[in-house]
């Protein structure tokens, strides 16, 4: 039997959509590959990483990031 292609939805919401870094991580852990992404806001950029294989530079930024730099990347 043949099976079909997988595919995730990744939502938003702002800094907890850094975990769907450890989403992927562990299903793909598990065997679940997804073939699709989708996502909005953060996780549109976490899908985007994915698709381009760059999820340990994206986790890498996101580990980095300090309330300092944050305000720093404002522009008011």
């Amino acid at each position: 039997m043949a099976h079909g292609k997988i595919g995730i939805a990744l939502g938003g919401g702002a800094a907890r959509g850094w975990a769907h870094i450890g989403v992927l991580r562990a299903l793909i852990q598990s065997g679940i590959v997804p073939d699709i992404v989708a996502g909005t806001s953060i996780g549109a950029v976490v899908g985007g990483c994915y698709a381009a294989g760059r999820l340990d530079e994206l986790e890498g930024f996101a580990r980095d990031l300090t309330r300092r730099k944050v305000f720093g990347y404002l522009d008011f």
